[in-house]
């Protein structure tokens, strides 16, 4: 028996040219003898494996084959339309906190997951700045919430860039304009934290 390779359809002569079922050229060594099952076409069957199987079948180049592999780093940012919601100088200032992360963070490997916490973090001390009305800058209650909010982008940052720690306050001094907002200075904060 002769079957298509491309869809597994029996031919009847054998010697067709192209494939009755699907239109495929045989011409280009599209025929298989004994194909026992659709199943079986354009793969192997591995099972029973104890361990990562990586690479079965692979062939041309431009392959990247490996486990927990991320290409780039990603990319720290709070959302245009977000930052168009904040006041003019938070917006800035977040901005330029996530331009000097991101050159700290160059030729680095992150994986996505660290990558998607820190933007996850500054998203939502973007959300929370952008709920406090005029005036109420000074309400103890929302000052601690934009405290926390603003513990959680260090700590994200932190587990991405452990050498934060080192390089200290100056990577969060664009972050300056938001002291007026958790109460306390953006560099005691970090302090806290480092």
């Amino acid at each position: 028996m002769v079957f298509c390779s491309n869809c597994g359809s029996q031919l009847t002569l054998g010697t067709e040219k192209f494939c009755p079922q699907c239109g495929y050229d045989l011409n280009k060594g599209g025929r298989v003898q004994n194909l026992q099952t659709q199943e079986n076409r354009g793969g192997i069957s591995i099972s029973g494996t104890g361990g990562d199987v990586m690479g079965v079948g692979v062939s041309g180049s431009g392959n990247i084959i490996g486990k927990n592999i991320v290409v780039g780093s990603g990319t720290i940012s709070v959302n245009e339309q977000q930052l168009a919601k904040l006041p003019v100088k938070y917006a800035e200032s977040l901005k330029s906190f996530c331009d000097i992360l991101n050159e700290q963070l160059k030729g680095q490997q992150i994986p996505e997951d660290k990558v998607k916490e820190v933007n996850d973090t500054l998203k939502d001390f973007a959300q929370e700045v952008q709920g406090v009305k005029s005036g109420e800058e000074n309400n103890p209650g929302e000052r601690r919430v934009l405290n926390g909010k603003f513990g959680s982008v260090i700590r994200s940052v932190l587990k991405v860039l452990p050498t934060a720690a080192r390089i200290g306050s100056s990577l969060f001094s664009p972050l300056a304009p938001f002291s007026s907002l958790i109460g306390e200075t953006v560099e005691k904060v970090v302090a806290d934290y480092t």
